[in-house]
């Protein structure tokens, strides 16, 4: 009986040991050469050895596929040239986002054009405001029922999610809209206000460097890590 004991315990430990090996194997891109942004390890070996007539043992093939994201903007500054006072808007600004997941959105430091000399303005600030949509109809001011305007400090609270969807892995268009205010107590010279826009990636795996988008290492330590959705 001890032995029996004893030989269960060393198959056990055998199986633990041989379930740990993970080995890496040469991965290439269909019609190309070795790929770079996919690689592969098989594990969890087995075997056996008797006259048993039968022997069965499963494959399982899985796929951990990481958030991508592309996106462009056409342009990351407004220049208004403006001859009278008056309130203008326009959208001279696209934004494309492309991506297999959750995309968030947030706003840091939009504030009203202040002014930057020289010397001083009687009124220092020119009012702005912010808005979002595919076409003039989605932001018109003077429609109640167009998009609302946003002021810097409400574009400062939104965190906005573009969610999973097939739109968003085609190609999520909008427009970034711009509209200031300028009256007659502006003096004539430059005003000026920077603010910060974060994209997010909402569903990255853990074995993606968070700050570069490579890979970490070693990656074999997530071979045998419990799947997570």
């Amino acid at each position: 009986m001890k032995k029996l004991m004893v030989v269960a315990i060393i198959l056990l430990a055998i199986s633990m040991v041989s379930a740990a090996i993970v080995t890496e194997k040469m991965v290439y891109a269909y019609g190309e050469s070795l790929a770079t942004n996919a690689r592969a390890f098989y594990s969890d070996p087995a075997g056996g050895k008797c006259n048993k007539k039968v022997w069965m043992f499963d494959i399982t093939v899985e796929a951990q596929v990481a958030q991508w994201i592309e996106w462009s903007i056409g342009g990351t500054k407004w220049t208004w040239f403006v001859r009278k006072p008056g309130k203008y808007y326009g959208n001279c600004i696209e934004f494309t986002v492309k991506s297999n997941s959750d995309v968030g959105f947030g706003f840091v430091g939009f504030a009203n054009l202040s002014y930057v000399g020289p010397g001083t303005s009687v009124n220092p600030e020119i009012l702005v405001w912010y808005n979002f949509g595919s076409d003039e109809d989605a932001i018109d001011p003077t429609d109640p029922n167009a998009n609302p305007w946003l002021k810097p400090e409400e574009l400062n609270l939104q965190v906005p999610v573009i969610e999973d969807s097939r739109i968003l892995h085609e190609g999520w268009l909008t427009k970034l809209w711009n509209m200031i205010e300028v009256v007659e107590c502006n003096s004539a010279s430059t005003y000026r206000d920077t603010g910060t826009i974060t994209i997010t990636l909402l569903n990255q795996k853990p074995w993606i460097v968070a700050e570069t988008g490579e890979w970490v290492e070693p990656l074999s330590q997530f071979v045998e890590q419990p799947m997570v959705p």
